[in-house]
């Protein structure tokens, strides 16, 4: 049996060659393959499936970015109604987590422990300047290493991991609403399909100019809710069907369930 140190690159591997589109039995061999034909069962229930095993595994020994985000999403945004939550947006130069639309809009930030701070600044420049309310959400052990990249107005999150692998998140301090939002990129976080769609803005040439064309017609108030209720009805269904979904999908697979929608039935065959 492998020792208990090593089981973070055996995580690392497994989590490097997983996709949730391979086949069960494709699955099954990667496992095999890392594992030398030896799968640790001390901790597991024997009746998983290799998938369920993966998904186990990684949520204990491997948290990365998708295993943080999963488990805030089961023990934070799960638990509010009559909100959209969307992955992965782009926002400026910046390609943002988790953000939440409901009555106000708020972005979240994910830094691990296997992380760096490098690109913070940008990333909280960028969503500031988009969105109502920021969060940073980062472990207990690096919060004081992560505090000199964000604002005052930053709210964060932090975690920690239970001996038994249960992750326990608690908001460290409340976001203060950003003073600094900027129509411009909010609009630029729209296509142009949005902004003719919800917007009622003529189909123009360019991106910018239908940019430029809403400016002068709308205030920056009007903009702001609109630019909410484009959010929230664009991925209103994709939201909707992880929630109602969710007990039959995987964590490590939330944010690709969210993005292609299709049956887990199907998908885990």
């Amino acid at each position: 049996m492998q020792k208990k140190n090593d089981y973070f690159e055996y995580a690392k591997i497994l989590s490097n060659q997983y996709s949730t589109f391979l086949s069960n039995d494709t699955v099954e061999q990667k496992i095999l393959k890392t594992f030398h034909g030896r799968i640790p069962t001390d901790k597991f229930n024997s009746d998983l499936t290799p998938r369920e095993f993966i998904n186990e595994f990684l949520l204990l020994h491997y948290p990365n970015e998708t295993s943080i985000k999963s488990t805030f999403i089961n023990n934070v945004l799960f638990k509010t109604i009559n909100h959209v939550s969307i992955f992965e947006l782009n926002v400026g130069n910046s390609r943002l987590d988790l953000c939440k639309i409901n009555g106000s809009s708020t972005a979240f930030e994910i830094k691990t422990d296997l992380d760096t701070p490098k690109r913070l600044r940008q990333q909280m420049k960028d969503y500031f300047q988009v969105f109502e309310k920021v969060y940073l959400i980062c472990s207990v052990n690096n919060l004081n290493s992560m505090l000199h990249f964000v604002p005052k107005e930053c709210g964060i999150y932090t975690y920690h991991i239970t001996k038994t692998g249960k992750y326990v998140f608690k908001k460290h301090r409340p976001a203060t609403k950003s003073n600094i939002l900027s129509p411009i990129a909010q609009l630029s976080v729209l296509t142009k399909k949005d902004l003719n769609a919800f917007f009622e803005c003529p189909n123009l040439e360019t991106k910018d100019a239908m940019i430029d064309l809403i400016i002068t017609n709308k205030t920056e108030k009007e903009i702001n809710k609109i630019f909410k209720l484009c959010l929230k009805n664009k991925f209103y269904y994709k939201w909707n069907f992880l929630v109602e979904n969710s007990s039959d999908i995987l964590e490590i697979d939330y944010q690709w369930f969210f993005k292609n929608s299709l049956s887990p039935e199907i998908v885990y065959l």
